[in-house]
């Protein structure tokens, strides 16, 4: 038992919002075909049961919190989608057993994080997946670091362009310690995503890299931060740029700006973005 917002929290909650989920559940939004004359308003409990593959017993369990009958995270998510919860209410069912929701990695950008990408210029900017992944840029990213959507997902990965894309890798002046910090990040994204498929690959395609190796046989661990980035690109010349990190709530997908650190640099991007929209 504990306390939020002086309020009992106990292991009967969940059970609570389930049962009231079930029985409030508009029948017509589910694959059920009801009796004709139904006691129970909503869904049964077999019927939950039976869209979440487990047993009636034990479902009757949890929804009657009783005592032992905590779903596991796999159950717990099937009994979600099940009762056709939100992701708020997802959510909030996670937290009540004070566990982490399984996140599914969403591969499209919706246009009010493509309005925010784009809003960034002159400053390149791109959206990234939870896996790493670049999925759209904004023009001043592409005519800087010659970006193609057309690439495979292993080499749109941010970690894997790190160590592999040209422009970055000679251009940047203290490529190592970035490389270093990224790895960090890798790692900790990995960590949270041990199954990924992708996160797997890119591992495959970078782990015998030597720049690679160093940080991570240390067991170097970072979060997103505020990085300083100092550039000599070969068309444009130096580069002052300032990298920040931000996580958009609904998708868990990752908007990185890199903002002008100087006047000569914002005079530059300004001209790329002039250049870029002509």
């Amino acid at each position: 038992m504990s306390h939020l917002g002086g309020i009992i929290i106990n292991e009967q909650v969940l059970g609570h919002f389930f049962r009231y989920k079930r029985t409030h559940a508009q029948l017509t939004d589910f694959a059920i075909k009801p009796a004709r004359k139904r006691r129970t308003p909503g869904l049964t409990r077999d019927e939950v049961a039976v869209l979440a593959n487990v047993s009636t017993d034990w479902y009757t369990r949890i929804e009657q919190g009783r005592v032992g009958a905590t779903p596991s995270p796999e159950v717990l998510r099937d009994l979600c989608q099940a009762l056709h919860l939100n992701s708020s209410e997802t959510a909030y069912a996670f937290q009540l057993l004070g566990i982490a929701v399984p996140q599914a990695s969403v591969s499209v950008v919706d246009s009010g994080t493509l309005a925010l990408m784009h809003a960034q210029s002159p400053s390149p900017a791109f959206v990234m997946d939870q896996s790493l992944t670049i999925l759209a840029v904004n023009p001043t990213y592409q005519t800087l670091f010659g970006f193609r959507q057309s690439q495979s997902k292993v080499t749109r990965n941010w970690v894997w362009r790190v160590f592999n894309s040209d422009t970055i890798r000679h251009s940047l002046s203290a490529w190592k310690n970035y490389a270093a910090y990224a790895t960090g990040v890798f790692r900790q994204i990995y960590s949270m995503a041990p199954d990924s498929q992708p996160l797997y690959e890119v591992f495959t395609a970078i782990k015998d890299n030597s720049a690679f190796q160093s940080p991570w046989d240390s067991l170097t661990v970072n979060t997103f931060s505020t990085q300083h980035i100092l550039f000599n690109h070969p068309d444009y010349g130096e580069l002052y740029l300032v990298e920040n990190v931000l996580q958009v709530p609904a998708t868990k997908q990752y908007l990185v700006f890199e903002d002008a650190g100087d006047p000569d640099t914002l005079a530059t991007l300004q001209k790329l973005q002039t250049k870029s929209s002509s």
